[in-house]
């Protein structure tokens, strides 16, 4: 006999129940089955469901706090670029004053004004003793009188040259960035203007 043929002789209804059996070997029915798996379905739709309700509610705060974000800046730029006026005159004009010659120059500090006036003093002092120094061993060299003249008669000459020429030169460069100085604070004219004005006032 072949396996077909003994297949077919076994009493399959014998071998599996038509329906699950319960733990306790009762078999269950088949519509209760059914209708539990129609229960556990239904509960998974719904779980889904709410699931993107919380997820579409949970966007719609974040895009409303977004919202609110740039509203907030948006007003506050607005309030910072419309000042109230006071005596009919803009806070940011009046920042801008001009002063008794017309012109809206930069403030006045005094500390500024005397760190270009050390400075100027201080590098034209240097470039004059420089100048003179140099100036004052050559005219030595070259004069017959002072060839002929001690050492220490030299050497006062030199020395007299050198501090003469460094405190021309010094008070040159002071002038020119002090004036320099109280040009940008008063008219502002940018750094041609400056030079201009201050060389022709030192001068």
């Amino acid at each position: 006999m072949s396996s077909w043929d003994r297949s077919r002789s076994i009493p399959w209804t014998r071998a599996i129940p038509a329906a699950p059996a319960t733990t306790t070997g009762e078999k269950e029915d088949v519509d209760l089955m059914k209708e539990r798996v129609w229960r556990d379905l239904a509960r998974e739709a719904a779980n889904e469901e709410k699931e993107v309700e919380e997820s579409k509610q949970q966007q719609q705060q974040q895009q409303q706090l977004v919202n609110n974000g740039e509203s907030s800046m948006d007003a506050t730029q607005q309030s910072s670029s419309s000042q109230p006026l006071v005596g009919g005159v803009n806070s940011t004009k009046k920042q801008e004053e001009v002063n008794f010659l017309g012109y809206a120059g930069r403030p006045y500090q005094t500390s500024d004004l005397l760190r270009n006036l050390a400075f100027g003093a201080t590098i034209g002092s240097i470039t004059g003793m420089c100048f003179g120094f140099m100036d004052s061993i050559r005219s030595a060299s070259s004069s017959d009188l002072l060839k002929s003249a001690s050492r220490s008669a030299q050497g006062k000459f030199v020395f007299q040259g050198t501090y003469r020429s460094g405190m021309f030169f010094g008070a040159f460069f002071g002038a020119f960035h002090t004036v320099k100085y109280a040009t940008r604070v008063m008219v502002d004219p940018g750094d041609a203007g400056e030079i201009a004005v201050g060389s022709v006032a030192a001068l």
